[in-house]
């Protein structure tokens, strides 16, 4: 490998595991203070990362009293990140089923500007729940319909960069979305507009279907994939680069999802995987993947092989990510694993689930990328603010000394999409 790794940091307010929020020593009320996000961006600034990215849905993500996350509206936390660093990126995730494009694209030009240009959006189309009638929907829309609507978002989105940053009047006439803005109507600040292209956002997607991808060659600079077997990573990344070429656009960058849980040594993370994963709701795990693939819980056989118990019960829950459930079932299916088996590894929720040292971990990263899997990838830590510390503190030297991280944070962060 002659490139270092893009790394990306989700961090997941208390953090990825259903029990973080118990864990020793933290205070569940620590999320909502500017002093927990400052203190998160400086390690990760200090650790190399390139970006933090908060991942969000409209409206809660999960009975706070159960599991508290996503509690925050990510912009705001993410405003203080950038106060606080310097050359570390900020990712928002923004549905494109419950926002207009044209007053999203002014919003977000915004914060970008107020960054230093160091701000992209995660384009996703969930609109679930209560969140159905809060933005007018009389019922769930369903996936291909939140696609076409996420397509022509997208186009109506860039044209209006393209007006504001060309001076000349926005038109766009679609099936979702159509608006006729003069030049001198736009909105948007001259001082804003004589930073563009540089103000202009990122676009990040994250979608698994083919769909998804679809929408991600045509427009994203970095997707952030739910894998877990590597030869399957490799197989969608090259799918990816081969619809991209066909788009003429460069490829972006892809970005598996890891669930860290790194300890000095593998006994000290599995310790530390068992003492958080133990403070999980009762059943939480069970249910949540029950849901994700439409299961009746009360048929499944945990001692059944995994692949033929989703094979045989499987629904078709239509809210759940297409790439998660798919990422999930091969791994099953590719370790021959058992349904109580896999349930330990679904506590990473679609992602790779690692629990070990820091050099393994960096020797999985290596292998994946050189198997051309991969360009980075997206980090969910099992705890915050402590996984993110314990990443700084024992993977970042490993990454530096075998020369797949930058030495300083110094770089900016669109250099590396």
């Amino acid at each position: 490998m002659t490139r270092p790794l893009v790394i990306g940091a989700n961090v997941y307010d208390y953090g990825t595991d259903a029990g973080a929020w118990r864990a020793p020593g933290e205070d569940p009320l620590r999320v909502f203070g500017a002093d927990f996000w400052r203190d998160a961006a400086r390690t990760a600034e200090d650790a190399g990362i390139h970006a933090i990215f908060l991942a969000d849905t409209p409206g809660l993500a999960s009975n706070p009293a159960i599991r508290p996350s996503r509690l925050l509206e990510p912009l705001a936390a993410l405003a203080t990140v950038a106060a606080e660093t310097e050359h570390l990126g900020i990712i928002s995730t923004v549905s494109s089923s419950t926002n207009d494009p044209v007053e999203l694209a002014r919003r977000l030009l915004s914060v970008s500007a107020f960054s230093g240009s160091r701000f992209g959006w995660n384009v996703v189309t969930g609109v679930t729940g209560p969140a159905v009638t809060d933005f007018g929907y009389t019922s769930d829309p369903g996936r291909e319909e939140r696609y076409a609507r996420a397509e022509e978002f997208v186009d109506a989105y860039t044209a209006f960069l393209a007006a504001v940053q060309g001076d000349t009047d926005y038109v766009h006439e679609g099936e979702y979305f159509g608006d006729s803005i003069r030049r001198a109507d736009l909105g948007v600040d001259p001082a804003i507009r004589a930073l563009l292209p540089d103000v202009a956002p990122l676009v990040v997607q994250a979608g698994g279907s083919p769909r998804g991808r679809q929408l991600a060659a045509a427009s994203a600079e970095a997707v952030f994939a739910a894998e877990t077997v590597k030869e399957t990573a490799a197989e969608n990344r090259l799918d990816l680069r081969r619809r991209s070429a066909e788009l003429g656009r460069p490829a972006p960058l892809v970005l598996p999802g890891i669930h860290l849980v790194v300890g000095s040594t593998e006994e000290e993370a599995e310790r530390r995987f068992q003492t958080i994963h133990e403070l999980s709701p009762d059943g939480y795990v069970l249910k949540r993947f029950t849901a994700m693939f439409g299961i009746d819980g009360s048929r499944l056989d945990l001692d059944a092989p995994a692949e033929g118990e989703i094979q045989r019960l499987s629904g078709d829950p239509s809210a759940a990510p297409i790439g998660f459930r798919k990422a999930i079932a091969a791994y099953g299916a590719a370790g021959n694993l058992t349904v109580r088996e896999l349930l330990r590894y679904f506590a990473g929720f679609g992602h790779q689930l690692f629990v070990g040292s820091p050099e393994r971990l960096v020797d999985i990263m290596t292998d994946w990328v050189d198997a051309g899997a991969a360009d980075g990838f997206n980090l969910l830590f099992d705890t915050n603010p402590w996984g993110l510390r314990e990443f700084a503190e024992h993977v970042t030297p490993v990454l530096r000394s075998r020369g797949l991280l930058a030495s300083t944070s110094d770089v900016p962060f669109t250099r590396w999409m």
